[in-house]
């Protein structure tokens, strides 16, 4: 499956991000937001999205650093590339980032095929700001993969409003333990939130790190997503 590049205009007038879009288009679906990581919307980030796309659902992976660098993507075997990526992950506006989302959103709910349903998932930093929209948009379900700053977050966990699944690494460099257990402890409780751990370290589901990819808890943190997304099918 492939698909094709589109141009979404941000709601305050300040230029367009172009989201990779792919799935069915001739039927009722439900779209997918697939969040990136520090890298952006690199080859990795659109397969899989042609991935979740086979499941059908409508995908979409917008470019969250456009306001930054439009259309910056990151080699993790080079330092210089990796190193900006990270930098890009501290400068971006997460509140602005948000409202990309609601852009996008609302493009997505125009178009022809669309069931009515929105369901948002990422990874790394996308995984948090999946998070942020479970908490301040309307959307109907929500797929964070081993997110790295929702802890500091935590004080919107009551407004989630839709449900929300985290997939987390018991080994993940980038989430040290003791963040873990206090997004675990703060969630875990919450009716409509679902964390699931693995015997894994941070990115294991990036089938493009073979430093970082296992096959198995990659495959079953997909299944359950897949579970949760087909509800909206």
């Amino acid at each position: 499956m492939t698909g094709q590049t589109i141009s979404i205009p941000a709601t305050d007038g300040s230029g367009s991000f172009s989201t990779y879009l792919t799935g069915p288009t001739a039927e009722q679906a439900p779209a997918i937001i697939l969040l990136h990581e520090i890298y952006g919307v690199t080859d990795w980030v659109t397969e899989t999205a042609d991935l979740f796309a086979e499941r059908g659902y409508t995908v979409a992976a917008p470019d969250m650093f456009w306001r930054l660098e439009p259309n910056f993507t990151a080699d993790h075997r080079d330092t210089v590339s990796r190193d900006k990526g990270l930098r890009y992950r501290e400068m971006i506006d997460r509140d602005t980032a948000v409202d990309d989302i609601a852009a996008l959103i609302a493009h997505l709910q125009s178009r022809p095929g669309h069931n009515g349903k929105i369901g948002v998932t990422g990874f790394c930093m996308g995984g948090t700001l999946t998070y942020l929209a479970a908490t301040r948009l309307k959307i109907d379900a929500a797929v964070a993969y081993y997110c790295t700053q929702i802890h500091e977050h935590l004080d919107e966990a009551a407004d989630i409003s839709c449900p929300t699944m985290l997939h987390m690494g018991d080994r993940d460099d980038h989430v040290p333990e003791e963040l873990a257990v206090t997004i675990r402890d703060t969630l875990q409780d919450l009716p409509d939130v679902t964390i699931h751990r693995y015997d894994a370290g941070h990115a294991f589901c990036n089938t493009h790190r073979d430093d970082h990819y296992q096959k198995e808890p990659s495959d079953l943190s997909h299944a359950r997503t897949f579970e949760m997304f087909d509800r909206l099918i």
